[in-house]
């Protein structure tokens, strides 16, 4: 499916779109007969599928389903089968759901998840766009409408995407990446090089030139990313303090699939000046070291079947790797106290590592961030189930399961430790109480089906 812009309609077509157009106010029924129609026969034109959505809204209003929250997280893998088998046919699905349900958010998700399938990515910025109107509070659709247009080199429309996002969710790092990422590129692209000819006359070298234009695609062969981490290794040399040359060159080893040269270089950008002043390079560092451990641990387990020799290897890994994390993330809250995404994660932690005490203080702290602030009590559940403070975690879990409003994985996973917590406690028709809020909901959550089938087989009285 290709992007059909509305001029390049046929003319009568044209008259048509801007009768149902006149309609929107008056009689946007009308407009919807007319818009349908028009749709079916042209998907790529993105002009009509907006205009076709602003007057369903007219009738229909905006606001989301009721359950559509509740259904999302459980439809997930629905959605990613319906496009991989037709993506056209899932459009069709998405866009008659969206008839009697303007606002539904799984529709609009089909709708991004089939642009993508298809090339085509007017239709998944469309789809995000809807989703950002529709579920203001979740930033992710944010995210993702700005990478969209990034990935598709649309960088004005990123960087709109990025700070309509920001306005509401200001401090982002997701969407502060984006506008990082969209400024550079569109400087690359529209800065310096307008003024004398086109880009690649400026370059003396031709070579030099093909070499920089595939620097800007998607590498996906090792091969080719080391050739171009050979490249910007060379670059290093004549700009040692350029960060984003550092940045570049540990992506092309990542892709490569080479962490432990991605590690020494990302190393060597965070000793320039603007390295030394960027916590994010070193929450990657972190990240990479841990995916290199995880890697060896994946190998070692694969291993134990022919060889279980490996088990002390892996053991050794294990503990290196937990010590790792602890000791890193201890640093990263020293020197940045005020970064409570670093103290969510130490507390987790914490409670791994049964240091159940100290987890619950770094915990609290995580909790004053309205982002981390249902997951950090959940946690401080937990740790006190652990510690036996049973009733102060059911005091901890009711209190995130009040907050959460939309049946969501959280909110079951609260839900079930709650349960969890009246069990351990002897309470056992409350625990039942609180797993058969879960079972109405999603009868398959984790062994909620089991709980409540023993709990009714143990009223059955003996019979005659």
């Amino acid at each position: 499916m290709n992007k059909v812009a509305l001029t390049e309609l046929d003319p009568r077509v044209q008259k048509q779109v801007s009768a149902a157009e006149s309609q929107l106010k008056t009689n946007p029924q009308y407009a919807i007969e007319i818009l349908q129609g028009i749709l079916v026969r042209n998907p790529g034109c993105i002009e009509v599928r907006r205009l076709l959505r602003r007057a369903q809204k007219t009738v229909l209003g905006t606001k989301a389903g009721l359950f559509d929250g509740l259904i999302g997280g459980l439809t997930a893998s629905g959605i990613a089968k319906a496009v991989e088998k037709d993506a056209s046919a899932a459009i069709l699905e998405a866009e008659a759901t969206l008839a009697k349900k303007p606002g539904d958010i799984n529709a609009n998700k089909t709708l991004a998840a089939a642009g993508v399938k298809l090339g085509f990515p007017e239709l998944t910025a469309f789809a995000y766009e809807e989703l950002s109107q529709v579920d203001p509070k979740n930033v992710q659709h944010f995210v993702d409408l700005a990478n969209t247009w990034l990935v598709a080199t649309e960088y004005d429309n990123a960087l709109n995407a990025a700070d309509a996002g920001l306005k509401l969710f200001p401090g982002n790092g997701d969407l502060q990446e984006v506008v990082r990422k969209a400024s550079v590129s569109k400087t690359m692209k529209t800065g310096k090089w307008e003024d004398k000819g086109d880009f690649q006359s400026k370059l003396k070298d031709k070579d030099e030139a093909l070499r920089l234009e595939q620097a800007a695609r998607t590498v996906t062969d090792a091969g080719t990313a080391l050739e171009q981490a050979a490249a910007l290794a060379q670059r290093i040399q004549s700009q040692p303090d350029s960060i984003d040359l550092y940045r570049d060159i540990v992506r092309q080893f990542i892709s490569a699939g080479d962490l432990d040269s991605a590690i020494a270089w990302l190393q060597r950008g965070r000793l320039t000046t603007l390295g030394r002043q960027d916590s994010s390079l070193e929450r990657q560092e972190i990240d990479l070291i841990t995916q290199r451990f995880e890697k060896t641990i994946a190998t070692l387990r694969e291993q134990l079947a022919t060889n279980p020799t490996a088990a002390a290897d892996l053991a050794k890994n294990e503990k290196e790797l937990s010590d790792y994390r602890l000791q890193t993330t201890a640093s990263l809250v020293e020197r940045y106290p005020n970064d409570y995404s670093f103290r969510y994660e130490f507390g987790n932690l914490l409670l791994q590592a049964n240091r159940l005490d100290e987890s619950v203080q770094q915990l609290q702290y995580a909790q004053r961030n309205p982002k981390f602030r249902q997951l950090a009590i959940l946690s401080i559940g937990k740790a006190f189930v652990a510690s036996g403070k049973f009733d102060l975690a059911v005091e901890q879990f009711n209190l995130a399961k009040n907050e959460v409003q939309v049946m969501n994985d959280l909110k079951k996973d609260i839900i079930y430790e709650l349960g969890n917590a009246f069990e351990k406690m002897g309470r056992t028709k409350e625990a039942i109480d609180e797993y058969k809020i879960i079972y109405m909901a999603d009868s398959g959550y984790r062994d909620v089906s089991q709980k409540i089938n023993r709990f009714y087989d143990s009223q059955k009285g003996p019979t005659a």
